[in-house]
């Protein structure tokens, strides 16, 4: 009977290892840039930009999935002191994304991936007129845009996965070129 009940509880333990799970959360940091366009269709450069990511996906199979995650970004240091000499300062945006997840198998380990799909998001800035003396306005506003991020993946046998990612995030009139680094769990 002990014998019987190994034998079964081996073969339970492997049937349990059998395949990958579907489920991985993960996220991200990032540096990169933002370019503002005005209302007047005036575009500048708004400076250099941090931005964050936390995500939940579910793999549909070997090579496709579906995201849902909350971004965030803000002016870094460079947008801080350009803000001295440009209209619109204190850029920062938040927001919902959900999109369709891709990737190519490099390695075993080693893949490279693309994002596409949607946010919902809320862009705030303030804005001032020519003179610094001038008043500033906060402006909030909210919309839908686009969300595209291709990278590379490495993923560990115990779950653990490191990416290097690039996003393109427009937020409205911000668009948001981002340098991302990631750790996910596949759980």
């Amino acid at each position: 009977m002990r014998n019987v009940l190994l034998v079964a509880f081996c073969l339970m333990s492997s049937v349990a290892y059998a395949g990958e799970s579907d489920h991985i959360i993960g996220g991200s940091v990032g540096y990169g840039s933002q370019d503002f366009e005005s209302n007047d269709g005036k575009e500048f450069s708004a400076g250099d930009s941090f931005s964050s990511d936390i995500y939940y996906r579910y793999m549909l199979n070997e090579h496709f999935g579906l995201e849902a995650g909350v971004m965030s970004g803000t002016g870094g240091i460079v947008s801080a002191i350009s803000g001295v000499f440009t209209s619109v300062d204190n850029i920062s945006y938040k927001g919902f994304r959900g999109a369709v997840y891709g990737q190519v198998p490099l390695s075993e380990s080693n893949h490279l991936y693309a994002k596409a799909g949607m946010s919902a998001n809320q862009l705030d800035y303030d804005f001032r007129g020519v003179f610094s003396s001038d008043e500033v306005k906060s402006i909030e506003s909210s919309g839908n845009d686009f969300y595209g991020a291709v990278g590379w993946e490495v993923r560990f046998q115990s779950g653990l996965g490191l990416n290097l990612e690039y996003q393109y995030v427009p937020v409205q009139e911000l668009q948001v070129h981002s340098f991302n680094f990631g750790m996910s769990y596949r759980f």
